[in-house]
């Protein structure tokens, strides 16, 4: 039986967790007879010990059975032929559960793999997945249809507040000319003295007029209920120049849109004092942006520093040379990025600003990450997208653990402990390294 390595936490029902914490997540199942009674899991062999099923979103979410394991020592096994048994998570929700992340083991059972590999070809639909903003206009059972709005008229309603802002701008310049001409002329006919006085009063009147004029400052003007119709749309993805699009699940009236057309869809965002409200509208009128990805590769003034870190744990448990760094351009290296970007295995926020951003690059290196849970220590390309307002970096999961590592810089390399005894490791080494790597040493992003 193989063992894993996963962070023990506390059980809970699987009604408790959001859809975004359970998608492409695994479970360890307490025994339960009420399990084997669902549709779907009348093949499912009786237990003790408890399973190990796989969790996604398909349309609706699921949990697939995969095999069975031992909730003390978490050693498992696979069903006999890979054999998979799959249920509507909704008829599960009271089934008492406790999350474990992937792990590179993990992730090779063939249908948990052919499930991730059909995420990743639908990387843009499923990058909005992750935008929390939207949770609230989400579909509870199908969280991929979501409720926009549509404003009739709209461009009516926002012409006739911009003429009002006009006026309004146009009747104040008119009164601060007439207030100062006024001004100007009573201070000439008074003296010194009574012109100070003058001026105050002035002043006093001028404040008093100016919160009089803010109160008077036109507001939206106000829009019928009946100018607003609700449309639930599917297959929300970015596009290009910073919008969004969508897939209409419904004809929107008075448009030429109808079921199952593209849409161009704006994410909009009010903040009030204490809470942000978040709304998707649609615009029929429009054009649909592409979702062509244009990025090329950043130019940095030095380049990563090219070094061999050779450490040796004083117990002989860990015994490692990391070689870190870059060859020049190192078309390689970028090449399997590209490849990562169109697998779709790529971090979901990053992707989304690929997408609506043409002003990004790409800076890449070997680096030495580690893991923040079991310290297991791996070299990952370290990739970031560095914008001229902002950088984004990938992030990666522990290939043993599935918990989050952390990018190690090099001047904490020196001070590391062994994975395996958390004893100080030895620095044996630090050397310039140069030539091309076996490409078989090639950081390997598992998921």
């Amino acid at each position: 039986m193989k063992k894993l390595n996963a962070k023990k936490i506390k059980r809970h029902m699987l009604k408790t967790y959001a859809f975004w914490q359970l998608d492409e997540r695994f479970l360890l199942v307490y025994p339960d007879k009420n399990i084997l009674s669902k549709a779907g899991l009348d093949e499912l062999p009786e237990t003790e010990s408890g399973y190990l099923a796989f969790v996604f979103l398909d349309d609706t979410m699921k949990v697939a059975f995969i095999g069975e394991v031992d909730l003390e020592t978490q050693e498992y096994e696979y069903f006999q032929e890979n054999k998979t048994l799959v249920a509507e998570a909704s008829s599960l929700e009271t089934m008492l559960v406790m999350l474990v992340k992937p792990t590179r083991e993990l992730v090779q059972h063939p249908f948990v793999k052919s499930v991730l590999d059909y995420h990743e070809s639908n990387v843009l639909y499923r990058s909005t997945l992750t935008v929390r903003a939207i949770d609230p206009l989400r579909d509870p059972l199908r969280p991929e249809i979501l409720t926009a709005c549509y404003v009739k008229d709209e461009a009516d309603y926002e012409q006739e507040y911009t003429d009002a802002v006009a006026d309004y701008v146009k009747a104040l310049e008119e009164a601060e000319e007439a207030e100062e001409e006024k001004r100007v002329q009573e201070d000439v006919n008074k003296k010194s003295s009574s012109s100070k006085k003058s001026v105050n009063d002035v002043s006093a009147t001028d404040d008093d007029q100016e919160n009089d004029e803010e109160e008077e400052l036109p507001q939206h003007p106000d829009v019928p209920e009946d100018a607003f119709t609700f449309v639930k749309i599917r297959d929300l993805s970015p596009a290009n120049n910073g919008t969004w699009r969508a897939v209409l699940m419904e004809d929107i009236p008075g448009t030429k849109k109808k079921e199952n057309d593209d849409i161009a869809v704006s994410l909009i965002t009010v903040e009030e004092e204490c809470s942000k409200t978040s709304m998707l509208f649609l615009h029929p009128d429009m054009p649909v942006e592409g979702t062509k990805i244009r990025i090329q590769s950043y130019k940095p003034r030095r380049l990563p520093w090219r070094i061999a870190y050779e450490l040796k744990c004083p117990n002989e448990d860990f015994d490692e040379t990391f070689f870190l760094g870059r060859s020049g351009e190192d078309s390689l290296m970028f090449r399997n990025i590209l490849d990562d970007i169109r697998a779709g295995k790529m971090d979901p926020s990053m992707v989304i600003a690929m997408v609506q951003r043409d002003d990004g690059e790409i800076d890449f290196s070997r680096e030495l990450y580690r893991c923040n849970s079991c310290g297991t220590m791996e070299v990952m390309r370290r990739v970031r997208m560095i914008y001229p307002d902002a950088t984004q970096s990938t992030t990666y999961r522990c290939p043993k653990c599935g918990e989050r590592t952390s990018f190690v810089r090099r001047t904490h390399i020196a001070s590391l402990n062994c994975p395996e005894c958390r004893e100080p490791l030895n620095l044996m080494a630090e050397r310039n390294w140069s030539g091309v790597l076996d490409p078989q040493s090639e950081p390997d992003n598992w998921r």
